[in-house]
C-alpha cells in the first residue's frame, strides 16, 4: 500500500462513527509504522496486547497493553494506549471561568497506561527469562495515549495543552494529530530536494 492510500483509509477511518478499540488496534496492527510517528525516537514494533504483569495467582487479574513498542538503538520500551477517535477529550461543562477538566475517559487512560509502566517495570525480569527477549529494557519506560480529537473552541484546546503538557511521564497525542503527523511525512517525501 502506498503512502497516499494509506492517508486516505485513515482519513475515512476518522470520519467514521462507531469504530471500536479493538479497530482501531487492528489498523495499527496492520500499519504499525504510524505510531512510530508518535515518538521522536527511531521504534520498532515490539508486539500489542502484550502482558505486562498484574496477574494474580489464579491468574486472574493480568494487565495488558494495546502496544510495547522498542525505542532507539538501546531497547527500551515504550507503553501505547490506545482509545478512539471519538473518546471525549475534555468534561462537556466547563469547572470554572472557561477552563475544562480532563473527560474521565481521558484521565483512565492515563492512569491505565502508568500502572502498565508500573507492572512492566515490577515484572520485567521475569518476562525476558520467561520470553527469552534478554534486548529490552525498562529504563524509562515513555507512555502515550492515543485519544479522541483536538477540540474546537479555544478554551478547551487551552485546557487539554495545560492538562497534557503537564503531565510528567505521559504523552497525549490526538487521532487527528497522528494523521496530521502522517500527511506532513508525505509533504516532505513528495518534495523534490533542492540541488
Amino acid at each position: 500500500m502506498s503512502l497516499e492510500e494509506l492517508i486516505e483509509i485513515f482519513d475515512k477511518k476518522l470520519s467514521q462513527t462507531g469504530l471500536q478499540e479493538r479497530h482501531w488496534q487492528e489498523f495499527f496492527n496492520a500499519n504499525a509504522f504510524i505510531l512510530q510517528l508518535a515518538f521522536n525516537l527511531p521504534a520498532l514494533a515490539f508486539g500489542d496486547q502484550v502482558a505486562v504483569g498484574g496477574t494474580k495467582f489464579d491468574g486472574s487479574g493480568g494487565k495488558l497493553a494495546d502496544y510495547a513498542i522498542r525505542l532507539g538503538l538501546f531497547g527500551n520500551l515504550a507503553l501505547i494506549e490506545i482509545k478512539t477517535p471519538k473518546t471525549a477529550l475534555l468534561v462537556k461543562r466547563p469547572y470554572r471561568g472557561g477552563v475544562y477538566a480532563p473527560s474521565e475517559e481521558l484521565s483512565g487512560a492515563v492512569t491505565q497506561v502508568l500502572d502498565q509502566r508500573h507492572q512492566l517495570q515490577n515484572h520485567i525480569n521475569s518476562k525476558k527469562i520467561a520470553s527469552k527477549a534478554y534486548d529490552v529494557f525498562t529504563y524509562a519506560v515513555p507512555c502515550i495515549v492515543i485519544a479522541g480529537q483536538s477540540p474546537a473552541a479555544d478554551e478547551e484546546k487551552k485546557s487539554l495543552e495545560l492538562y497534557r503538557n503537564n503531565l510528567r511521564d505521559v504523552i497525549v497525542i490526538t487521532f487527528d494529530e497522528l494523521f496530521a503527523k502522517l500527511k506532513a511525512l508525505h509533504e516532505f517525501l513528495a518534495k523534490k530536494p533542492e540541488p
